[in-house]
């Protein structure tokens, strides 16, 4: 899956467990998962919160497991929408969601660091249809991506406004979190 702003993606996390997909009866294999714990991810983040991601594109070595990575997420099939003050940033559980096992879908709150789609079509269906990429920022330097279509009467009502700007404080719901790239980390602090 091509992301424009990869380079732009940076969760730092201690990467915990590599699960190897099952094996289906017709001899085919699910896909693997990935337990990581996000590092400095927003002030909003309890510090034992674990994220479950599935390794849909196959791009995360088993090998790395229990070392500190770089991790490069994308939020998708998500909904947005603008938050009210106060202002928050990282992962939360769902309301439903226990804060003791790892999220499958967090909630995200962060702010729009950078706007790389925004495309509003009117004209082919009897409601709008957004397509959006962004970059959301969770605090100074863990950064997730977000690519979505969003379908409503007015995407105006559902996201809050008209056109997100970068620096405006967004809400992600029921997303699911695509691993990009997970690397070692090669920065050594004392």
């Amino acid at each position: 899956m091509r992301f424009s702003a990869l380079g732009q993606l940076h969760l730092r996390c201690r990467y915990e467990q590599f699960i190897p997909g099952a094996l289906h009866p017709d001899g085919r294999r699910y896909l693997p998962q990935v337990v990581i714990t996000p590092l400095a991810a927003g002030p909003d983040t309890a510090p034992d919160t674990k994220l479950w991601l599935v390794d849909r594109h196959h791009r995360v070595d088993p090998e790395l497991a229990g070392q500190i990575a770089i991790a490069r997420l994308l939020c998708a099939l998500s909904t947005v929408q603008l938050q009210t003050p106060p202002f928050r940033a990282g992962f939360a559980p769902p309301t439903h969601g226990k804060p003791t096992t790892p999220l499958s879908e967090p909630i995200v709150y962060g702010r729009v660091a950078a706007v790389l789609a925004w495309e509003v079509q009117r004209e082919h269906l009897p409601f709008e249809t957004l397509y959006t990429e962004l970059v959301i920022a969770l605090d100074d330097e863990a950064t997730i991506g977000l690519r979505t279509t969003l379908s409503a009467p007015r995407i105006a009502d559902l996201i809050g406004c008209d056109h997100l700007t970068i620096g405006d404080w967004i809400e992600v719901r029921r997303s699911r979190i695509d691993i990009l790239a997970l690397e070692a980390d090669t920065v050594v602090t004392a």
